[in-house]
């Protein structure tokens, strides 16, 4: 059975948000990929926890940045997902996921 219409990107982030219990404040779609704004870093690295993905970081502004994890909904095989976090740019990122920064 298809669906009446194709599922869109916003709609399997929030599927794997809710099958994995991934905070989110917000999902939206743009283009072909999904916008998914957390409330913090300790967000973000649940995202990256869940699902991998690389993690990038520019400036937002003065003395803040904007964290970005580039990711899919089924590692490697689904929906493309952009997750941010505006952070402090003094604020760092768990140890753990040190390496996942590009």
């Amino acid at each position: 059975m298809n669906p009446i219409r194709p599922l869109g990107p916003a709609v399997k982030a929030e599927t794997a948000a809710d099958w994995n219990g991934l905070p989110h404040a917000r999902i939206t779609e743009q283009g072909n990929e999904a916008r998914v704004f957390t409330n913090g870093l300790d967000d973000l690295t649940a995202w990256f926890l869940a699902l991998g993905g690389r993690i990038t970081c520019h400036d937002a502004g003065p003395g803040t940045c904007l964290w970005t994890l580039h990711t899919n909904t089924d590692h490697g095989r689904g929906a493309p997902v952009r997750v941010h976090a505006l952070a402090l740019d003094t604020d760092q990122l768990d140890a753990d996921i040190a390496d996942a920064v590009a």
